[in-house]
């Protein structure tokens, strides 16, 4: 926060977030967040290398890093030990997730890694995913591992030039792979890379391949997407600034506003359970008083007021993370967001003191931009009541345009409470 002081005219001091102190703020609230965030501990058990299963709790995390190693308490209270994919051969959550180790070639580097077992049968299906990738492997009754692919490819078309496709390489090896039953082949031109389509297909070929016993599928069913809708009421303070240009020399007052607004809520189980997006749209009135004193001479002085009263449209999109797995759930988001300035009403007056006259003038313009764009943070709680959701968030957004050459910044922090329409 910036503070500065018209000495010359009235004893008042106003703060404003500027460029170096709002990154400041968001790397401060991130650490604080992640420092304090728990792990999500859930019972399983890990398989050693001598094919004894030890029983306690695991880490339950997004598949990066499931993927890379395996965090493991013999109990609550106990301190975790980590396993790397050459330690143990396998871990699972009960009734969930299942990782086995297996060694991939992973950009051009051969590697010990967890793969997350989607399905075991005649076939196994097994999914790895780092943090530029992932890939869908099948393991044949031989062992062999095959990738699964689907690389882009540019080809020349006649009247549109270079033109990038999928070359949807892995339908060619499903077939090769599965070669051994003709009742599938056509199915297999439908499947698309992604988890469930390959299950199903990996199921219908044991199906018909094998009748002695079915295939186990161990891969968690995915919750569907859930969208949730919250009024929300709230307030807040806002500062407003000018870069150049005359209204730059003025010190506007914070201006303090009631804030009503929508909040829609969509869940995103397909990326990680604890992510969702939020779509928000807000209201509120924020009123500027400016004032600054030009000293000419011993001769002149002249005193500016402004007066800016806006009513402010504000959409707003972000990301959202929820921790841990109590009734109240500390969260955490960051996203973009808009201020459209609407019917502002601008009034500037000066009044020019020399030492035997005085003038009087009155103008409606100022630089003042019709909106502004930027970013912002948000943290907050989620507090679980035995139907409904609600919640409160504190959130700091720093926005700035530029407008023939003068860039208006109108920065804000507010704090706002809702309830989630739809019961748990």
């Amino acid at each position: 926060m910036k503070t500065s002081c018209d000495h010359r005219s009235q004893k008042k001091c106003v703060f404003r977030f500027d460029k170096n102190t709002f990154p400041l703020i968001i790397i401060f609230l991130f650490s604080s967040y992640f420092a304090g965030a728990q792990a999500d501990f859930r019972p399983g058990y890990y398989i050693t290398w001598e094919n004894d299963t030890v029983y306690g709790f695991i880490d339950y995390r997004g598949e990066v890093r499931n993927s890379s190693f395996c965090s493991f308490k013999t109990n609550e209270t106990s301190e975790p030990v980590r396993f790397e994919p050459s330690e143990i051969t396998a871990y699972r959550f009960a009734d969930s997730k299942y990782y086995i180790s297996k060694k991939l070639n992973v950009n051009n580097e051969e590697k010990q890694v967890f793969v997350e077992f989607l399905l075991n049968g005649i076939i196994n299906l097994y999914f790895y995913r780092n943090l530029n990738n992932y890939m869908y492997l099948i393991e044949g009754e031989n062992g062999r591992l095959v990738e699964l692919t689907n690389e882009k490819d540019t080809e020349y078309i006649a009247g549109k030039g270079e033109t990038e496709r999928k070359t949807k390489k892995y339908i060619g090896q499903l077939k090769a792979t599965l070669a051994d039953c003709k009742e599938i082949q056509q199915d297999i031109e439908n499947v698309v890379l992604e988890h469930a389509s390959l299950i199903y297909i990996a199921k219908e070929y044991h199906d018909y391949m094998c009748d002695d016993e079915q295939c186990i599928i161990y891969a968690k069913q995915v919750k569907k997407s859930k969208v949730k809708i919250a009024p929300v009421i709230g307030g807040g303070i806002s500062s407003l600034h000018f870069d150049k240009g005359e209204f730059s020399n003025y010190s506007f007052n914070n201006s303090l506003f009631p804030m009503v607004g929508l909040l829609i809520h969509i869940s995103l189980p397909k990326w990680n359970e604890k992510l969702s997006m939020e779509i928000e749209t807000d209201f509120s009135k924020p009123d500027f008083q400016g004032a600054y004193i030009d000293d000419h001479s011993s001769f002149k002085t002249d005193y500016y007021n402004a007066q800016i009263n806006v009513i402010s449209f504000q959409p707003s999109v972000a990301l959202k993370y929820t921790f841990g797995k109590s009734k109240i759930k500390p969260t955490l988001a960051a996203g973009i967001y808009s201020n459209f300035l609407i019917s502002p009403d601008e009034k500037v007056t000066k009044k020019s003191v020399h030492t035997d006259a005085e003038y009087n003038s009155e103008t409606n313009e100022t630089p003042l931009a019709s909106n502004v764009f930027g970013v912002l943070l948000q943290a907050g709680c989620d507090f679980e009541l035995k139907n409904q959701t609600l919640f409160s968030n504190v959130r700091i957004c720093q926005t700035a345009l530029k407008e023939a050459g003068i860039s208006t910044f109108i920065n804000s922090a507010n704090v706002s409470i809702g309830m989630y329409l739809s019961k748990n």
